[in-house]
Formats: structure tokens, sequence, C-alpha cells
């Protein structure tokens, strides 16, 4: 905030990115598409250089300007509050590290079933739990995502569906367990 009071120039093109980041995410959102964190990566990196601007951006004043007394204050304020948050972000990081564990191993399992056509597109189209592995089939299968059918929005009358192997699988994303459909 304060760079864009006393930075302005040197401010107004992070914070221009910083609003076109958000409206693009904004607008996925509103067009329904799944919002997934690693969306929201370019708006978090340049808040992280405005965090960066606010706790060090007082040595770009003057030594005699006035307002540099007063940036330094709230800087340290918020050096203080980055690194009393710095503990839950390491176990955010933590779980989030474990859950692209859990989805790589998914996803592992689920392209093993198409490399041993337990899921194919013989039958008809391929029917999901959920949107999520409805790109990652269509590339290992090549095709349309079209033809890869999320049950949350259709269904199939044969083909084959991919069942969740398990709970956590159905929570998690993808699903691991191809069982033909009845026709």
């Amino acid at each position: 905030m304060l760079s864009l009071l006393w930075l302005r120039s040197r401010a107004l093109i992070g914070a221009a990115a910083g609003v076109l980041a958000v409206l693009v995410f904004a607008f996925f959102a509103a067009l329904g598409l799944p919002i997934n964190t690693r969306y929201a990566f370019l708006i978090a990196a340049i808040l992280c250089v405005f965090a960066g601007v606010g706790v060090f951006g007082a040595i770009n004043l003057l030594r005699s300007d006035s307002r540099r007394r007063w940036w330094i204050a709230g800087g340290a304020l918020v050096l203080v509050a980055l690194i009393a948050y710095t503990p839950s972000q390491y176990r955010s990081a933590h779980r989030e590290l474990d859950n692209l564990a859990r989805q790589q191993h998914i996803e592992a399992d689920l392209l093993a079933l198409v490399d041993n056509h337990a899921i194919n597109l013989s039958c008809g189209p391929v029917g999901v739990p959920n949107h999520a592995p409805i790109p990652l089939l269509a590339l290992y299968l090549e095709t349309s995502p079209r033809n890869i059918i999320s049950a949350q929005t259709g269904h199939i009358e044969s083909g084959i569906y991919v069942d969740p192997a398990s709970n956590t699988v159905e929570k998690t994303t993808c699903s691991i367990r191809a069982i033909p459909s009845k026709r």
C-alpha cells in the first residue's frame, strides 16, 4: 500500500498485473471451471513482492524524507507478522506436498490402467466420478475430453466407468479402478 502511495511509478506495473491476475482468476471461477490453488500462484507471487516492498521499501526513500521513519516502523510490523506466520505456512506447505504426492500416485495408477488397456474407448465413452481425471484420461487415451463423462454432469449407457478405488481417492481427485458399464 505504501508503495502505491509513495513509490507510485514503480508499483503501478505490479499492481496492474495483480489486478489482471485476480480478474482472470475470477473469470475462470465465473465460467464454472474447476479452481485449483496453483491458479492463484501469480497472485500470491505478486503479493509476496508487495510484502517485500512493505518491509524493505523505505530504502527507496531519501534519508531526509519524513515518511521514511513511518515506513520503517510499518515495515518492522510487517516483518514481525511474517515471522509469526511462518510456522503455519510450513505446516500448510507440508500438507500440500503430501496432497501432491497422493495425486501423483493416483495419476500413475490411472496411467497404468490405460497402458494395460483396462481403460479404453472400445466399448464407448469413459465415465469418471468427477471432472478431475478428464484432462488426464483425454491425454492418455488420445481423445477429446467429450469422450470422458463426469458422473457429476452426465451418465453413460455403455462403456467403462472408472470407479474410485477408495474413499481417499474419491475425495482426492482421480479414480483408479475400471469397471465395465452394463449395456
